[in-house]
């Protein structure tokens, strides 16, 4: 692949200016977004090119700012930490956290948004005594 499917100028238009010095790692988590979609279109159609699936082009940019977006979004010092409790007097806090380890995944909806989830329907020619050699 030549490019990312989105820059962090695309990143910072969704999800505001990143953190000073955190640019570099943005546009690498971008660039690993790009390759996991990239792997996603493989396993469904093979080779990519640009145009064959429209929905796919249209939706790689925002969908590859969204897998970086769930991945740096964790707290900082809670990497790893899938909940968190407070208590003070008698008031109770608890947080669930959707991606403690900053993993890069794509979820049901970001396939489907690709153009890469739900059913398909393929056929193959029947084959006749003369396909036989």
């Amino acid at each position: 692949m030549s490019a990312p499917f989105a820059t962090l100028a695309d990143y910072e238009l969704r999800y505001g200016a990143v953190a000073d010095g955190d640019g570099g790692r943005v546009s690498a988590l971008l660039a690993d977004a790009s390759d996991a979609l990239l792997a996603a279109y493989e396993a469904a159609w093979g080779g990519y090119k640009a145009g064959d699936h429209p929905a796919f082009d249209r939706a790689a940019c925002s969908v590859a700012c969204s897998v970086v977006s769930r991945a740096v979004n964790v707290p900082l010092g809670m990497a790893g930490a899938s909940q968190l409790s407070q208590t003070a007097g008698s008031y109770n806090a608890s947080v669930n956290f959707a991606n403690p380890t900053g993993d890069l995944w794509l979820g049901k909806s970001d396939l489907k948004r690709l153009g890469l989830a739900g059913c398909r329907i393929g056929s193959i020619d029947a084959m006749t005594g003369a396909d036989r050699g």
